[in-house]
């Protein structure tokens, strides 16, 4: 999709699509991760509601404790979402080499590596402190009086993203309908948005009880793994002259495969760079999770009966998690670059023809994936505005609340077909500050409190600075780019 009404370079419009995807993508895939285990929401800021937990209140470990290996796979699910077929544009905004690669690939293990180090942290803070929540962690570590500000940030994530995946019902199902044959009222964006609406996301919303999405969730993965088998698999297929004819089938035009030779190290020095460390930076959140995966890790104990520090086995199943992701990741933005090169769009689903059978394949995985995360998110957003009813006075039933909202949410993602504006302001500004700032934040006053002397300490303190520091400039970069 395209703002109508803005004078952006298409360049700009571009960036700001692939941001609106990543932010749908995070969502999804931290929903699809938690859905087998507990059902996640949002809990009310502390200036509404002092009576309930900060952030989602993990699992009891002891209970339903979980091994390194399951939990390994289930920080994967919520690490990598469809937002990883946003990278191969974040390459095509600063080059249309395939030498781009290479400074490219380098940037995605930087930034994996800091990213899972910083979810480390998070863990660490909690352990020290004998919490299991955000707000918990934060307020020992840093102070109660802020302690609202890790809750507020996953609730603003969590009402960002209803509206998006509403647009991404649209763009995802669409083409399918209208590949079907179906009449072009149904088969326009508006018409799959309503028919999606009324015959799925609203009815699901509706259920008393969510406990059978639970089997769904695998087809968040399950789908990206196809997909990323597809999109390698489809590397050269659509060259020009080719007898498949996949080529003249992309349309528009644009989105035909288009390179460039004579990269140079200087392309790395353009501002556009920074799309590609934005998405990146975007791609591997999944820190708001983290006490809960520590929570959920199984206890063990010593020969004595002691229980055993579940440090060791965290610090395994985060360096698992993140690896895996990363080496799914490079897959997705290698074969969908090599594919498509500067042409890559934002959703690089987009640049496959509607006559390529497997590609629509993925197209209704994806889709059918948001459809079914939906009504988990919405569940968090239609309890949070319940709650906050209620604390002013105003009595209003659930299903009153899910009709207004869902139907509202359609009409509104009817109106606008691009919210790239919102969604870079809301990944900036919210998902960096999640990964980066406010875990640095936490861990560094942590260690400060202790006066630590020991060079390690000091070294790891130093470095919490810096990462804070980090974070607050991408912060600064996103926001003026969304603008």
């Amino acid at each position: 999709t395209g703002v109508q009404t803005c004078a952006l370079p298409i360049s700009d419009l571009r960036a700001l699509r692939m941001r609106t995807l990543v932010a749908v993508a995070l969502l999804l895939s931290a929903a699809d991760a938690l859905i087998p285990q507990q059902q996640v929401r949002p809990q009310l800021p502390v200036r509404l509601s002092r009576t309930v937990p900060l952030v989602a209140a993990a699992t009891d470990s002891e209970s339903t404790g979980s091994s390194v290996a399951s939990s390994t796979v289930n920080l994967v699910k919520a690490i990598v979402g469809s937002g990883v077929l946003s990278l191969p544009v974040g390459i095509a905004a600063f080059s249309s080499s395939r030498k781009a690669l290479i400074p490219a690939l380098t940037m995605l293990s930087v930034i994996g590596t800091l990213s899972a180090y910083c979810f480390a942290m998070v863990g660490r803070v909690c352990v020290a402190t004998g919490t299991t929540t955000w707000g918990a962690a934060w307020k020992k570590a840093v102070g109660e009086k802020s302690a609202w500000i890790p809750s507020s940030f996953v609730a603003i994530l969590c009402a960002s993203a209803s509206l998006q995946y509403t647009m991404v019902i649209g763009d995802s199902f669409a083409p399918i309908f209208a590949q079907a044959g179906l009449p072009s009222l149904v088969a326009s964006r508006n018409g799959a948005i309503a028919l999606v609406t009324g015959l799925c996301t609203l009815p699901l919303s509706l259920l008393p009880n969510l406990e059978m999405l639970k089997y769904t969730s695998f087809l968040g993965i399950g789908g990206l793994l196809y997909t990323a088998a597809f999109m390698a698999g489809r590397v050269g297929a659509y060259k020009p002259g080719l007898a498949n004819g996949f080529h003249e089938a992309v349309t528009p035009n644009h989105l035909r495969p288009k390179f460039a030779d004579g990269f140079t190290l200087a392309s790395m020095l353009q501002p556009k760079v920074f799309v590609l460390l934005s998405i990146l930076a975007t791609a591997f959140c999944a820190h708001f999770l983290s006490p809960q995966f520590l929570a959920q890790l199984s206890t063990t104990r010593a020969p004595d009966g002691t229980p055993e520090s579940k440090l060791p086995r965290f610090t395994l199943l985060t360096a698992g998690g993140f690896v895996l992701s990363a080496v799914l990741s490079a897959v997705v933005m290698i074969a969908g670059f090599l594919t498509f090169g500067g042409a890559a769009d934002g959703y690089i689903l987009n640049n496959y023809a509607t006559t390529d059978s497997l590609a629509q394949l993925a197209r209704l995985a994806i889709g059918g994936s948001i459809v079914t995360t939906y009504p988990l998110l919405h569940q968090g957003l239609r309890d949070t505005v319940q709650e906050a009813l209620a604390q002013n006075g105003v009595a209003a039933s659930r299903q009153s609340i899910t009709i207004a909202m869902v139907l509202g949410i359609m009409l509104i993602g009817m109106k606008i077909t691009d919210l790239g504006v919102v969604a870079a302001v809301s990944g900036a500004l919210v998902s960096t500050s999640l990964v980066y700032v406010l875990p640095s934040i936490m861990f560094g006053q942590m260690l400060a409190a202790r006066k630590d002397k020991s060079r390690a300490a000091q070294l790891e303190l130093l470095g919490s600075r810096l990462i804070t520091l980090l974070g607050l400039f991408m912060v600064a970069v996103g926001m003026k780019a969304a603008f």
